[in-house]
């Protein structure tokens, strides 16, 4: 006899708001499919997939439907998801897995924010379609066929209505931004610029949008709306549920052809041919693994050198520096989560390992050198919220870490990264020079003491403290 569970599958957020929709969208979809629905999370929020997973097997089902709670095809949805489930195919080979496709540019997708346009406008004094943009803005990817789905759903929007323009925007990681896309239609004269946040809940990214827009709004001088995310609506659940049909008619398809990891696709040629796989902080997370001495060495690196991975020569992509009102630069304002700082953050050393100068360099020009050990200082407290001092041996600045076991964990995590870092008890000493500058090593330390702080604070610490 089949018996069948729904694995949903969520991104996962920091935000307990966010995780609360979510708890209640998986409720209330279990409630129009007739059947058990397992919620689970990628990172961020547990229960992780694999504790899905065993939950629908411990509750008698030996077929699982997994659907991604996901709005493009990017590297979760091709990469992580599918990893852990080909691991459970091999630990439960009696249990059939069928796998689902995200969201995408949909009709039900298009009618929800169709909707939101009525809704977030309906109060508002009366503006002339033609006065108006409708702008749909993307969370963002580093894959160019999850930010092709945004433009699609402009497009569609766009038909059939008489707006003058409709657009996209992303809030990070793809261009154009929010502020750019509001000061574009504001210099073409519109009088209202309508965002459509294409999210499927609450969280930080959404708050940032309505920042930025706000922020944008008084810059140019112009109305701009942010309209609610998609949840709640019942053309959400109607999107969800026909992505359900077509892995139960096993119709259900990707976009092999558009996927940078099958075509060569301009700027992407070193992602071409990847394999498939994830890391214990995403697909793999709670999935056991072997702790002998290889593991544990691996375990000290960040996962994007673990296993068979090489360091890259070519520099990583870098995020756009943000400043504040005052002209600084908002170092906890660059990256709003992991995956942003992940996936664009740096930093750039990679051929060349960061080092810091000789004494008498710094002796040569000690202002300089005072400034920039003040910029990597507010770096550092902004990004880690640590305290930090500086070495009395030039050319080096102290963070202050919680324990040793973190200062040794962040040491070799950096030191892959290319960033030459040393340790003095709890103290982890990171290399400072009269010429760096701000766009360039300075940004370089913060990042890669961001990056590495992130994995301590969220994975490695709880990972350690279970093995004790």
């Amino acid at each position: 006899m089949i018996k069948t569970a729904t694995l949903l599958i969520g991104h996962g957020s920091r935000s307990e708001a966010a995780v609360a929709e979510y708890y209640q969208f998986a409720e209330q979809l279990a409630d129009r499919l007739d059947q058990q629905v397992e919620a689970c999370f990628l990172e961020f929020a547990d229960p992780p997939i694999i504790d899905g997973i065993k939950n629908c097997i411990e509750n008698g089902a030996n077929q699982i439907v997994a659907l991604p709670l996901f709005l493009g095809p990017a590297g979760h949805q091709k990469n992580d998801v599918p990893a852990v489930i080909n691991w459970a195919r091999k630990e439960w080979p009696h249990v059939k897995f069928a796998y689902g496709s995200p969201l995408g540019a949909q009709f039900h997708i298009a009618k929800v924010l169709a909707g939101r346009i009525k809704e977030s406008t309906a109060d508002l004094p009366d503006v002339a379609d033609e006065d108006t943009a409708i702008v749909v803005v993307g969370r963002g990817s580093r894959d160019p066929d999850s930010n092709s789905e945004v433009a699609k759903l402009a497009r569609l929007l766009y038909e059939g209505r008489s707006y003058q323009y409709v657009d996209q925007a992303y809030f990070s990681l793809a261009k154009p931004g929010v502020k750019f896309i509001v000061s574009k239609y504001a210099k073409l004269g519109v009088k209202r610029i309508v965002l459509l946040p294409y999210l499927l809940f609450t969280g930080k990214i959404y708050e940032r949008i309505v920042e930025q827009a706000q922020e944008a709004a008084v810059e140019n001088d112009v109305e701009v709306v942010v309209s609610h995310y998609l949840f709640p609506h019942d053309n959400l659940y109607d999107a969800v549920y026909s992505r359900f049909e077509e892995v139960v008619a096993g119709t259900a398809t990707m976009t092999c052809d558009l996927c940078k990891y099958r075509r060569r696709f301009e700027g992407f040629e070193a992602e071409f041919a990847l394999p498939q796989k994830s890391d214990p902080s995403h697909g793999m997370r709670g999935v056991p693994h072997d702790h002998g001495l290889l593991s544990k060495m691996d375990d000290m690196l960040p996962p994007q050198y673990q296993g068979e991975n090489q360091a890259s020569l070519v520099p990583m992509a870098a995020a756009d520096l943000v400043y504040d009102a005052n002209g600084a630069v908002a170092w906890n304002s660059i990256w709003e989560d992991f995956c942003d700082l992940a996936l664009a953050g740096g930093p750039a050393h990679r051929a060349t390992l960061l080092v810091p100068p000789a004494p008498n360099e710094v002796m040569q020009n000690p202002q300089a050198y005072a400034n920039v050990v003040a910029e990597i200082t507010r770096g550092l407290q902004m990004t880690t919220n640590c305290d930090v001092v500086q070495s009395i041996t030039p050319g080096w600045v102290g963070l202050q870490c919680h324990s040793e076991d973190m200062a040794v964990w962040l040491m070799r995590a950096i030191i892959a990264e290319n960033v030459l870092a040393r340790r003095e008890e709890n103290t982890l000493m990171l290399p400072a020079g009269p010429d760096f500058t701000v766009s360039g090593e300075i940004k370089n330390v913060v990042t890669v003491v961001a990056k590495s702080f992130h994995y301590w604070t969220e994975h490695m610490q709880w990972k350690l403290q279970q093995e004790k």
